[in-house]
């Protein structure tokens, strides 16, 4: 009773004007929200005040934050406007398409999905305009691109490579070609370094056959002997491999060389 004395009038006042405020307002938020108010006229009817006064006393605060939400959702969707505007270059059928369905949520009352959309088609807009940059440089530089790969055996592969990147920027698909860049960039890359490490280890080999060859004349070890004219062979195939870039069949006659030398210095 001393509930219902304190809390009834309190709870009433709560309800009517929480019913003021939502009078008019649709979308999923305020679904929400009359689900509250039903709620609280129900715990009222069944004389429990002040748990109906909880419920209806929510309903404002709830609104306000609704309201904020709704803002900052009609600021993120003119800003991803602005930015599809000043997207040249891009494919922007897809982001139109979020964007009207932004345009929609904020209608019906969506505001998280209404920012979800519209800051998702900005994050696409910067994420493809950085790749568009990327592929633009690389194509424009496409001379040194290729001198990366020309006259190597995998030539055809490389070249294939930056076709499907054309391709791909003709279709204004940025960041699938930026990816395939990447891949091509990144590969070179590795082939490069490994190209480097053998021909290293080449220049090591040449240097200690030139010592050895000196040697073998000293010691009678004629270029009609056997295991000379092996070395010499091996060393020969390696540095055709070397020139084209064949880096498995240099170092296995590298390897072949360094066996014949071997038995060269025994002999000595």
């Amino acid at each position: 009773a001393l509930e219902v004395i304190e809390w009834w009038a309190k709870a009433e006042d709560a309800i009517t004007e929480g019913s003021r405020m939502l009078d008019g307002k649709k979308g999923d938020g305020i679904q929400r929200l009359h689900e509250m108010l039903n709620e609280a006229k129900t715990l009222l009817a069944s004389e429990k005040p002040r748990e109906a006064f909880d419920y209806a006393s929510v309903i404002p605060t709830q609104l306000e934050a609704d309201g904020d939400a709704q803002e900052r959702a009609i600021a993120s969707l003119k800003e991803a406007k602005r930015q599809l505007s000043q997207a040249d270059g891009l494919d922007t059928t897809e982001l139109k398409t979020r964007l009207d369905n932004a345009e929609v949520a904020i209608e019906e009352g969506n505001a998280s999905q209404a920012i979800g959309l519209a800051d998702g088609v900005v994050r696409t807009i910067e994420k493809e305009r950085a790749a568009m940059d990327d592929v633009l440089r690389a194509l424009k530089q496409r001379k040194k691109l290729v001198e990366r790969y020309q006259g190597r055996s995998d030539e055809e592969k490389w070249a294939l490579a930056l076709e499907e990147i054309d391709q791909a920027a003709q279709a204004k698909s940025w960041s699938h070609a930026g990816m395939l860049l990447e891949q091509m960039t990144s590969g070179l890359d590795k082939e490069g370094k490994a190209s480097d490490d053998v021909l290293e280890l080449y220049d090591f080999v040449m240097d200690e056959w030139r010592s050895l060859r000196n040697r073998c004349e000293a010691a009678d070890i004629s270029i009609d002997d056997e295991d000379r004219r092996e070395c010499e062979q091996e060393i020969a195939l390696a540095e055709d491999m070397l020139g084209v870039s064949r880096i498995e069949e240099c170092l296995d006659h590298l390897s072949k060389a360094d066996a014949a030398m071997e038995r060269l210095r025994r002999r000595i």
